[in-house]
């Protein structure tokens, strides 16, 4: 395969691995809607009626951490016996790839970045691509980002966690002996103190 026909390869790729969540989140169409805690859910289609079925279409494209935090931003939900998902408007988001630039050219590692576009909105992405050998497919295994979609975001307690590590706490005192006694303190400045004799 020529370098031409791998950044299309890629791009088609690319193009596919960033609509899968929005298929699934948008494919509930007429469903009815259950209520719970406030929050209104509506069931999930057959083909997504499991997250098996989800995690399964996830890796065609996206590697195992990446699939899980995919699946974790669906917010699903059994309620009644079905696997659902909340009922609701979905943003739309950069999914056509409008450039495409190989950075990292390796037998079984590619870095490529693109260019996402949809309506007016803009973004780069960076993806890194790994496959175990010369004959299975590419997985998309790192995506930069994260932290301005909601699609890829980490969960809430990393970022809580790191803010947590960031602080760090000061040394502790050292405990005193209540019993000792304290210490009386002179000022000598330095100078001793002549005694007068008689």
């Amino acid at each position: 395969m020529n370098s031409l026909d791998e950044l299309r390869m890629f791009k088609q790729f690319i193009h596919a691995a960033e609509q899968v969540w929005t298929q699934i989140a948008t494919s509930p169409r007429g469903k009815p809607v259950y209520t719970v805690n406030g929050v209104d859910f509506t069931p999930l289609p057959e083909r997504y009626n499991s997250k098996r079925k989800i995690s399964r279409i996830f890796r065609r494209y996206w590697g195992r951490q990446l699939s899980e935090t995919l699946i974790r931003n669906l917010n699903l939900r059994m309620v009644k016996g079905k696997l659902c998902i909340p009922y609701g408007e979905i943003p739309v988001f950069p999914t056509n790839v409008q450039t495409l630039q190989l950075k990292l050219n390796q037998p079984n590692q590619k870095v490529v970045s693109a260019v996402l576009v949809r309506g007016n909105r803009k973004v780069r992405v960076e993806y890194r691509f790994v496959r175990v050998g010369a004959t299975a497919p590419y997985m998309i295994m790192k995506r930069s980002g994260k932290e301005y979609d909601r699609r890829y975001r980490p969960p809430a307690a990393t970022s809580t966690n790191a803010k947590a590590k960031a602080k760090a706490k000061p040394p502790a005192k050292p405990l005193v002996n209540p019993t000792a006694a304290p210490k009386s303190k002179s000022k000598s400045n330095g100078r001793q103190k002549l005694l007068k004799t008689p």
